[in-house]
């Protein structure tokens, strides 16, 4: 059995348990196939916010690796439109990244209200991927890239979504065609989750946190 987490948080003050369940996420991320893949399948990867803002999306891979899905190079414009779904291209103009054997990941995708301050993950006007990467990414992959963002920010207040895939030959193979029973459930959390054949095959979770140090 296989299944699907995201999470989405704004380092603001939690709300009460009354607020609305309809309210769009801040930001969400989300991947083709649901995040199930086969060895050597092209994923896409979407990213939306709710409002104008400056958008980044970092990728964290099994072996502690990190890529930054957008911007693709450091200098461009990290600007996006509210309300708008961007697919996040490789630099060939492809899918976002090729899903190798064995293999699990993170996305994390962050928005803020000012461009974020990149200037030390860079060398020679490209990431620098030895700077993003570290030895806590495969222990906590999500923990890490918050970790990063909050480096890109300081103290200042940003929004994030979290998705995380998976590569299995047998899972993808076997169920990813079978788009049967499909039921929904809502809590107060901005959550919902979607069941096929009575298991859980995909569940995504929005949620909001405290200011750091409240």
């Amino acid at each position: 059995m296989s299944f699907l987490l995201l999470t989405s948080q704004t380092l603001i003050a939690a709300p009460s348990a009354g607020y609305a369940t309809t309210q769009d996420p801040p930001v969400r991320v989300w991947f083709s196939s649901s995040g199930n893949y086969a060895s050597g399948d092209r994923a896409k990867v979407y990213a939306k916010s709710l409002e104008d803002g400056y958008l980044i999306v970092l990728r964290a891979d099994a072996a502690g690796r990190v890529r930054v899905l957008f911007p693709l190079d450091p200098r461009e414009d990290q600007r996006i439109a509210g309300g708008k779904k961007y697919e996040l291209k490789s630099r060939a103009g492809r899918e976002a990244f090729v899903a190798a054997d064995a293999e699990h990941g993170t996305v994390l995708a962050a928005v803020a209200s000012a461009p974020f301050r990149v200037e030390q993950f860079v060398e020679n006007g490209r990431w620098d991927s030895a700077a993003l990467s570290g030895d806590g990414v495969r222990d906590d992959p999500e923990a890490a890239l918050i970790d990063l963002v909050g480096r890109m920010r300081g103290e200042e207040r940003f929004d994030y979504a979290v998705a995380s895939y998976v590569v299995s030959q047998q899972y993808a193979r076997s169920v990813r065609y079978a788009y049967t029973g499909l039921t929904w459930g809502y809590d107060p959390f901005w959550s919902y989750s979607r069941f096929r054949f009575g298991f859980p095959r995909r569940i995504i979770v929005y949620r909001r946190a405290p200011v750091r140090g409240q």
